[in-house]
């Protein structure tokens, strides 16, 4: 018996997850960014504007899903010179990238979801305020701190709002180990972020997941683009996306598989099948030409196929894995993940 995990009788759409327009600082309208997109081959955005929440639904139709979301900030605010050598102003400010921050994307499952959960207007900012009527946001009052507490309950009311979140960037924040291992309710990690790895080249962190799985954090890893276009240029785009697994292109079905992980992620390569075959006990992978298919687990049982143009491998489950994810790079260095897949959920 074959057990699929990603079937290749299934329809995958492309999909970016972190987007920016000129609903916050982007310079691109939403319609500006659905077309630019789908010249590119993907049919489902989701639109992450700063702290605020707009319905998107209008730009959905039969060839493309916008998904409602919002990208939030918790930042260090009351602490910022955490280094001792932050330059500060002539006002003694300390520069907005030099404070440590947690950024949340939020995606609704509600497509027409404009409540602002986790929300006070002090978490507004003069930038917010000036271009949007503060009285016309509306927030649940909760005022976001720089605390494990606050950060955590957040998540948590966001999660019974009925949205889906994934911890961003880690890496550009400035975080630590600290701040993200002990959270719980996180549905993924973000583990490539395309524009701020353009930035800083350290954004690519499959490390920081790994380490919040073997912690006992059961989340999935995606990528995003978290595309600017300064000057309206494509530079900052169509570098980390994820291929979604839906039967029929709805927001609902979207929503439905990535919030129960039919999806992978990648920033080349295609995973074109993975199965458990329940007969002879091992997993088969089916992808693009790979130099390399590699298998990681809870524990070292590391195993990686490697040589030229490969499309297939198998591994044998021992049954002290506990989960699995599949690793596939190609010859240019890009890399396709699976999120873990627990092996108790499967019968082993």
């Amino acid at each position: 018996m074959r057990i699929y995990l990603i079937n290749p009788k299934q329809k995958w759409h492309k999909a970016n997850l972190h987007c920016h327009t000129t609903n916050s600082d982007g310079n691109l309208t939403p319609l500006e960014m659905k077309k630019l997109y789908q010249e590119h081959g993907y049919s489902i955005v989701a639109f992450t504007d700063h702290e605020l929440l707009f319905d998107s639904s209008y730009l959905t139709d039969e060839n493309f899903v916008a998904i409602t979301a919002s990208e939030y900030s918790i930042s260090d605010l009351k602490n910022p010179a955490y280094r001792t050598y932050v330059a500060r102003d002539e006002n003694g400010n300390v520069h907005w990238r030099d404070i440590k921050t947690i950024h949340l994307n939020l995606f609704s499952k509600d497509p027409h979801s404009t409540f602002h959960i986790a929300t006070s207007y002090e978490n507004l900012t003069d930038y917010h305020t000036k271009k949007y009527s503060p009285n016309k946001i509306e927030v649940d009052g909760y005022h976001r701190v720089f605390t494990k507490e606050s950060i955590q309950e957040v998540i948590d009311r966001a999660n019974k709002a009925g949205f889906l979140v994934q911890f961003n960037h880690p890496n550009w924040s400035l975080n630590t180990r600290e701040d993200y291992i002990d959270l719980k309710g996180l549905w993924s990690l973000e583990i490539l972020n395309y524009g701020t790895e353009l930035e800083t080249g350290a954004e690519y962190c499959i490390n920081i997941y790994d380490d919040m799985l073997r912690s006992g954090q059961k989340l999935f890893c995606s990528m995003g683009d978290d595309n600017h276009n300064r000057d309206k240029t494509a530079v900052d785009s169509f570098g980390g996306f994820n291929y979604v697994g839906v039967d029929n292109l709805t927001y609902d079905e979207v929503m439905h598989s990535l919030e129960v992980g039919n999806f992978y992620c990648s920033n080349g390569p295609k995973i074109k099948s993975l199965y458990i075959d329940t007969k002879d006990g091992k997993i088969y992978v089916k992808c693009s030409k790979a130099v390399n298919i590699i298998f990681v687990s809870y524990n070292r049982g590391f195993r990686n196929y490697s040589g030229e143009n490969l499309t297939t491998a198998d591994f044998k489950i021992f049954g002290k894995e506990e989960y699995f994810r599949i690793t596939v790079k190609d010859k240019y260095g890009k890399v396709a993940h699976t999120h873990a897949y627990y092996l108790k959920d499967y019968g082993y």
